[in-house]
C-alpha cells in the first residue's frame, strides 16, 4: 500500500470478500490491540487474500477501506518479500510496508505500518520498530484463514482471564512454540471451548480431536506440514482433567517425534502446576497497562461531586470562556445545569426551560440562547440575571442550532416526528430581536444538525429520514444540493473542516464517521465509530476528529490527509456520555454522561486533548 495508494485513493469498496461476523475478525482485533500497545503507530492496515478467494485486500486497517484491493506495489511485498520504505509526498509520514507472516514464517499478505516523521528521523530504526510489530504479530497468527475468523466465536467467554494470561506467559517463556490453546467447560457452560489461545478463536467448541483425547486419556500427534501439534488432556495441580491443551511446534522431516511429544508434555505439566483449580483458569486479570507518552485525549477530571438526582438524557452543552462557566441541558428534566468550566464544580442548576437543546451564549449582547423543544418554543436569558428577556416563536419542535458570526444569524432546526409533524423546517433568525429572515420547509420528519461556511454561503444539513445531506444557499435559502449517503442511516451529528473543504458526518445504523468533499458532495472515507452518539467535533489545531458514543467510548480519528483518516485507539469514557463540547482555547474536551432510565447515573467528564 504504497504512498500513492494509501494517501491519494479515494474509493470505498465495501466488498462482501468474507463473511463477518457479528464480532470483529481476528485481523481487526490485532490491528486495534497493536495500536493500542503502540501509540506511536499512524496507520496500520493488513493484506490479505481470503480463502477461498482470488484478489488480496485490505481486510483490516485504522482507516477503513476495507475490501479496497491491492494495488501492484502492495502485490510486490507479497511476491518479492522484499519490503518497502517510503516517506510521503508531504514529508511528514514514514511507511514500511512488509510482508505479513504467520507462525512458520510463510507469507500470508503485506503489512503497512506508517509512523508519523519529520526531517532527519532515523528512517532505519523507524524500519525495525516496524519490523518488530510485524515479528510479535507473526506469533498470533496461524494462517491466512484465522485471520478472517472471528477472534471471539461466543461473546459471553471473557478473554482477560487468568487462562489467557497463562497463555501469553508460556508463549513468551517457550519462543520455540508456535500455537498454544487451552480448551475447557467454563463454569455454568455445558460445552467444551477455548478459553485461552495465542491465536484468537475465544469460545470455539472443541472439535472431535479434541474431545477424543479429553475422553481416552490417548494424546493426539499429528504432523501438519511444517508443523507438530500434541494434543493431551490439560490437569489442574491434584492431576484431575479439567480439559484439552494444544501445543505445535515447528516440524521438518526427520525430526524426532518423541522428543516434541516429550516437550510437550513438559510445557502440560509446567501449566499443571499453575492451575489449582478450572474455577481460576476463568478468573478475570486485568489488562496490561499501556502508558501513552502522548495520548490523544486524557480523562483528567468528572464531576464526583454533583449526582443529577434524576432519570432522563442530557443533551448539548455551552461555555462562556471568559466568564469560566459550562452549561449543559438536562432536556428530559427541563434544566439546564451551571459547572464551573475549569474545576468542573457543579455551582447551580437553572430553571425556566421545558426541553432544552441547543445553548449558544453571545457574549457581545450577554445572551445565552435556547432552543426549546417545549411549548414556549426558544428562550433567550440574560446570562448574568438568567431572567427571560424573549422568546424566539417558531414551529413546536425547536432543536438543533447553528450560529453564523459570519452573520450575525442564528440557524434553528424545528418540527418533526418528536412533536408530531410530518414535516421539518430550517429557520434563519436574529438571535437577538427573534426576526424570522427565512424558513425552509423539508419533506422529512427528522432534521438534525447544521453547520455553516464561513468563507462561503452555504449551510449543510443532516435529512436523517432520507439519509443524506441537503446544501441549502444561504441567499436564496433553497436547497441547491441533496447529497446520499451510502452504508449507514440515521446521519444525526456533524462537523465541518471548511479549510479543507471536508464535513464530517455521524451516523447511528450502523455508527459510523462519514467524510464528505464539500465541493463534490463525494464520500471520500467512511470509518467505525462508536454507538449511539450525539456529538461530533472536528479539532482544527489537532487535525481530528472526535466521536464521543453512549456506549462508553470517545472514538479519535487523526486526519492524514483530507481523504485519509485513521482511527486511534478509542478512549474509555462513562456509559451514556453521548454529547459534548470541545473548548479549544483550554484543549478540553467535555462529555456529559446521561443518567439514563433509571437515575443512577450522570456525571461531566473532562479530557485534556494530546498534542
Amino acid at each position: 500500500m504504497r504512498r500513492t495508494a494509501l494517501f491519494l485513493a479515494t474509493a470505498l469498496l465495501a466488498s462482501p470478500v468474507f463473511a463477518q461476523s457479528p464480532a470483529p475478525i481476528y485481523a481487526q482485533h490485532l490491528v486495534d490491540e497493536t495500536l493500542a500497545t503502540h501509540p506511536d503507530i499512524a496507520i496500520m492496515a493488513m493484506h490479505v487474500t481470503p480463502p477461498k478467494q482470488t484478489v488480496n485486500v485490505i481486510i483490516a486497517s485504522n482507516i477503513g477501506r476495507i475490501g479496497k484491493p491491492a494495488d501492484s506495489d502492495d502485490m510486490g511485498v507479497v511476491n518479492t518479500g522484499k519490503p518497502v520504505l517510503e516517506v510521503n509526498k508531504e514529508g511528514d509520514h514514514f511507511e514500511v510496508e512488509m510482508p505479513l507472516k504467520d507462525v512458520t514464517d510463510d507469507t500470508v499478505g503485506a503489512l503497512s505500518i506508517v509512523y508519523p516523521y519529520k526531517a532527519g528521523d532515523d528512517k532505519a530504526a523507524l524500519a525495525k520498530k516496524a519490523e518488530a510489530v510485524r515479528d510479535q504479530l507473526r506469533r498470533k497468527i496461524s494462517n491466512a484463514a484465522n485471520l478472517t475468523q472471528s477472534y471471539r466465536f461466543d461473546a459471553s467467554i471473557p478473554t482477560h482471564t487468568y487462562a489467557q494470561q497463562l497463555v501469553d506467559q508460556t508463549m513468551a517463556a517457550h519462543p520455540k512454540l508456535l500455537i498454544l490453546m487451552l480448551h475447557i467447560v467454563p463454569p455454568g457452560k455445558t460445552t467444551n471451548v477455548v478459553v485461552g489461545s495465542s491465536i484468537g478463536r475465544i469460545g470455539k467448541q472443541a472439535d472431535a480431536d479434541d474431545m477424543r483425547a479429553i475422553n481416552t486419556g490417548i494424546p493426539n500427534l499429528e504432523v501438519n506440514g511444517s508443523r507438530f501439534e500434541v494434543e493431551t488432556r490439560l490437569l489442574d495441580a491434584g492431576g484431575k482433567t479439567i480439559g484439552a491443551v494444544g501445543i505445535v511446534f515447528p516440524y521438518k522431516p526427520g525430526d524426532d517425534k518423541q522428543a516434541l511429544k516429550r516437550e510437550g508434555f513438559a510445557i502440560r505439566d509446567q501449566l499443571r502446576a499453575r492451575i489449582p483449580s478450572l474455577a481460576r483458569l476463568m478468573q478475570p486479570v486485568p489488562a496490561a497497562k499501556v502508558v501513552d507518552p502522548d495520548p490523544t485525549a486524557s480523562l483528567i477530571g468528572h464531576s464526583s461531586g454533583w449526582k443529577p438526582g434524576y432519570s432522563g438524557d442530557f443533551d448539548h452543552f455551552g461555555y462562556d470562556l471568559k466568564g469560566n462557566r459550562l452549561w449543559l441541558a438536562a432536556e428530559d428534566h427541563g434544566t439546564l445545569e451551571l459547572f464551573n468550566l475549569r474545576t468542573g464544580r457543579h455551582e447551580r442548576t437553572l430553571t425556566g426551560v421545558e426541553t432544552p437543546h441547543a445553548i449558544i451564549y453571545l457574549p457581545k449582547a450577554n445572551r445565552l440562547i435556547v432552543t426549546d423543544s417545549g411549548k414556549g418554543m426558544t428562550k433567550v436569558f440574560n446570562a448574568t440575571t438568567y431572567k427571560l428577556v424573549g422568546r424566539i416563536t417558531l414551529d413546536p419542535g425547536a432543536d438543533s442550532a447553528e450560529y453564523d458570526p459570519s452573520t450575525g444569524h442564528l440557524y434553528i432546526v424545528t418540527g418533526g416526528k418528536d412533536v408530531g409533524m410530518k414535516d421539518s423546517f430550517l429557520n434563519e433568525v436574529d438571535p437577538l430581536t427573534g426576526h424570522v429572515y427565512h424558513k425552509l420547509r423539508f419533506d422529512s420528519d427528522h432534521t438534525e444538525a447544521v453547520k455553516a461556511e464561513q468563507h462561503g454561503n452555504r449551510l449543510f444539513v443532516n435529512v436523517a429520514d432520507h439519509n443524506e445531506v441537503d446544501v441549502v444557499d444561504k441567499n436564496t435559502f433553497k436547497v441547491i444540493a441533496r447529497w446520499p449517503l451510502s452504508g449507514a442511516q440515521t446521519n444525526l451529528s456533524m462537523a465541518l473542516d471548511e479549510a479543507d473543504h471536508r464535513l464530517f458526518v455521524g451516523t447511528r445504523n450502523p455508527s459510523k464517521l462519514f467524510v464528505l468533499n464539500t465541493d463534490t458532495g463525494a464520500t471520500v472515507a467512511m470509518l467505525d465509530a462508536p454507538a449511539t452518539s450525539d456529538g461530533l467535533f472536528w479539532d482544527a489545531a489537532r487535525r481530528r476528529v472526535y466521536v464521543p458514543g453512549g456506549d462508553g467510548h470517545l472514538g479519535v480519528f487523526q486526519q492524514v490527509t483530507p481523504d485519509l483518516y485513521a482511527a486511534r485507539p478509542w478512549i474509555a469514557s462513562a456509559a451514556g456520555a453521548k454529547s459534548g463540547i470541545v473548548v479549544p482555547e483550554l484543549d478540553r474536551l467535555y462529555l456529559a454522561a446521561s443518567p439514563g432510565e433509571h437515575g443512577k447515573g450522570g456525571e461531566v467528564l473532562w479530557f485534556k486533548l494530546g498534542k
